[in-house]
């Protein structure tokens, strides 16, 4: 999952969830925020090993 905050019109933080990078670089091109500040963050799934020793 990737995480995209941006900069808004209005110059408020939006917050945008995407399931893959291409998506998020898409809509980045699509709407024109290459320009604008933005920050993209991958969230990785982390299952935490049960075992017990």
């Amino acid at each position: 999952m990737f995480i995209l905050r941006y900069m808004n019109e209005d110059d408020d933080l939006s917050v945008k969830e995407f399931t893959n990078l291409s998506e998020v670089k898409s809509y980045i091109s699509e709407n024109s925020l290459e320009r604008t500040w933005h920050q993209i963050e991958e969230i990785k799934k982390v299952i935490p090993n049960l075992k017990e020793d």
